[in-house]
């Protein structure tokens, strides 16, 4: 049934694009030069690769035509090729068409010049049977878009950059062996079936972020990744030294002249570990600064 409802969707996918590509054709001036064929677009002031016909196995995008940028990847400007194993991108190239490079089944690697990739559209890798190593942060996109990377069964582990607010629908759907994925806060909408049939995959993630009540709510495995706080055992005034101003601060907590300096300062100089900053944590601390070693691990670094 999996099996099925891919090449459903491929098909279809494949339906639609062609008679819009059709369309496109039909009122396009085009430019070939050599493997390449390209068309103006914004007002003729840049080109899009609409076709590439080379055999190559590791492919170069030009960076200009007859003096003028090649800004984007066109629909189906590679699609179905079977013998490119790489691409890098110029550093011009800012968009990648719907379906640009659809079942290039030999696809293991893209490679973005510069981080100028500010928009990959529907469709525009599903079918990358073999793609592994795509660096998406090192892109500008804010839309991972619907089936972007459907049938992707190579990927096991991609990153999205902080631009990044939408996650599409199956954009990441039937990647068999996606294992890992972060997503960063910046993400705010995740559609429901973006992982459709990747059951493996593992997000993440931020507490709280989209992406973790995404996770929480399809019942998917996640990690987060919030920033792990550290405190310094001794360090009562939290100035990231152990000093004796630290056992005065001790004392007048306890004489109740003066408010800790955070919530964390009785963790901080609780060296005895029994909830309560008193005299004899603030004596552990005076005998540490006096270079005493009582084996009380003050000094040393510990997690919150």
């Amino acid at each position: 049934m999996k099996t099925t409802n891919r090449i459903l969707a491929l098909l279809l996918c494949v339906v639609m694009m062609s008679a819009v590509a059709c369309l496109s054709a039909g009122a396009a001036t085009l430019f070939p030069v050599g493997s390449w064929v390209y068309q103006k677009i914004n007002n003729d002031t840049e080109f899009e690769i609409y076709e590439y016909s080379g055999t190559s196995v590791n492919v170069f995008t030009p960076y200009s035509n007859n003096r003028l940028y090649i800004t984007s990847v066109g629909e189906r400007a590679f699609s179905g090729n079977t013998t490119m194993q790489k691409i890098t991108l110029s550093q011009y190239i800012t968009n990648i068409s719907s379906n640009a490079f659809m079942n290039c089944t030999a696809l293991e690697t893209v490679v973005f010049s510069a981080n100028t990739v500010t928009t990959i559209q529907p469709y525009a890798f599903a079918g990358c049977t073999a793609l592994s190593s795509i660096s998406l942060d090192e892109t500008s996109i804010d839309t991972v878009s619907y089936s972007a990377f459907m049938n992707c069964d190579s990927l096991t582990e991609i990153t999205l950059p902080d631009s990044v607010t939408t996650i599409g629908n199956s954009a990441f759907a039937y990647c068999d062996n996606l294992a890992k994925i972060t997503i960063p806060a910046s993400v705010t909408e995740i559609h429901e079936d973006a992982f459709y049939g990747t059951d493996n995959v593992v997000i993440y993630c931020y507490s709280d972020s989209a992406a973790h009540v995404y996770a929480e709510s399809n019942e998917i495995e996640y990690v987060l990744l919030d920033p792990v706080e550290t405190y310094i055992l001794g360090d009562v005034d939290n100035d990231g030294d152990v000093s004796v101003l630290d056992t005065t601060e001790v004392q007048l907590i306890i004489a109740q002249l003066t408010e800790p300096v955070d919530d964390n300062a009785t963790l901080r100089g609780d060296i005895d570990r029994d909830g309560v900053l008193s005299i004899m944590d603030a004596t552990s601390i005076q005998r540490y600064v006096a270079s005493y070693d009582d084996e009380l691990h003050i000094g040393e670094t510990f997690e919150v």
